[in-house]
């Protein structure tokens, strides 16, 4: 079947709410009904922004879509314009006569913006084998888990010197940790003020905006969650904290990600999750305790930009649980499935 792939818009809603219910009743994941994301909407002047399209068929009828969150990225040191993706979904996954669908929505992906980046799909690996038909390579991160007693050790507690303030929006230090430290990394994501803004809204209180110094001069920032779960297959009733998201200098990670830490076990967390793919950040985690747990999360790059981060070194790129997907990937959807 000939498929075309379309900004999704309020016209197509209808179709899309038709493929829902097919997938739904097919036990596989349906795609986003309404054409204005939830995160990320489309807004003037905002550096990142999430985009939603739809592949139709000959048939009149919607059978899958991805989103194309647009970004700039630093790779090897040059701001690029760069796309992350959160799909393909497809009608293949429910009905083999749309198998290829797949196909077309990746080759619609890679026409838009030929850099391009997926990061997580820990709950989806058959992706890997699909998007390595169209070249696109990958390196894989650890999930980083730790798990303890909610009361603090004297060795969980922060480096001496070092303080830890919450702030409620992302101020001018963010731009000058930005500005003085982005070069440090093969591949990152805009980490500027105008791009957390638009990421981790002021006012949104499901994230706290941690902001480091030691001896009174800005280390770095993380962004932390932490909720109570209730009869968790996993979690059971814990109190779980999440490790959003993190910028700093490479050398100063071990002292921001201790502070994170011991705040989190202050406030009550008995788990701490985290995923940082550069081992200068992983390894401090480490250090305390933190330990590999469940299946790793993947750096997918489309060929044109693998082969640019390659050359400036893979090793030091930098990813979070904030980047790309963000809440929408599959532990945010979890995280923030209730109380939000």
């Amino acid at each position: 079947m000939t498929i075309r792939v379309v900004t999704h818009e309020e016209r197509w809603r209808p179709l899309v709410r038709a493929f829902n219910a097919r997938m739904t009743a097919a036990g596989a994941t349906g795609f986003f009904e309404d054409p204005v994301p939830d995160w990320l909407a489309p807004a003037p002047g905002s550096p990142t922004h999430r985009e939603l399209f739809v592949a139709l068929g000959a048939d009149g009828e919607a059978h899958g879509g991805y989103v194309l969150r647009h970004e700039r990225v630093l790779v090897g040191g040059a701001e690029r314009a760069v796309g992350s993706v959160q799909g393909p979904y497809s009608e293949g996954a429910a009905d083999s006569r749309h198998a290829r669908t797949s196909f077309s929505i990746i080759k619609d992906m890679m026409r838009r913006q030929p850099r391009l980046y997926g990061w997580g799909l820990e709950s989806r690996p058959e992706m890997l084998d699909l998007f390595g038909m169209f070249r696109w390579r990958s390196t894989a991160g650890p999930t980083m888990v730790w798990w303890g007693p909610p009361a603090l050790s004297p060795r969980r507690l922060a480096p001496a010197g070092v303080r830890t303030s919450v702030e409620p929006d992302f101020g001018d230090w963010t731009d000058t940790l930005w500005t003085r430290n982005a070069r440090e990394y093969s591949f990152v994501a805009g980490r500027d003020a105008a791009t957390m803004r638009a990421v981790y809204p002021p006012g949104d209180h499901g994230y706290h905006r941690l902001v480091v110094r030691r001896d009174g001069e800005v280390a770095g920032w993380v962004v932390t969650g932490i909720r109570r779960f209730r009869r968790h297959p996993r979690f059971r009733s814990l109190r779980v904290g999440v490790l959003w998201d993190a910028f700093a200098a490479p050398s100063d990670a071990g002292a921001v990600l201790s502070a994170a830490h011991a705040w989190l076990v202050r406030a009550g967390a008995s788990v701490v999750l985290a995923s940082f793919i550069d081992a200068r950040w992983s390894e401090p985690l480490r250090q305390r305790g933190f330990r590999p747990r469940g299946r790793d999360r993947h750096f997918l790059m489309s060929p044109a930009l693998a082969a640019e981060v390659a050359e400036a070194g893979s090793e030091r790129a930098f990813l979070t649980f904030g980047d790309a997907e963000g809440p929408c990937g599959a532990l945010g959807q979890e995280f923030f499935a209730i109380d939000r």
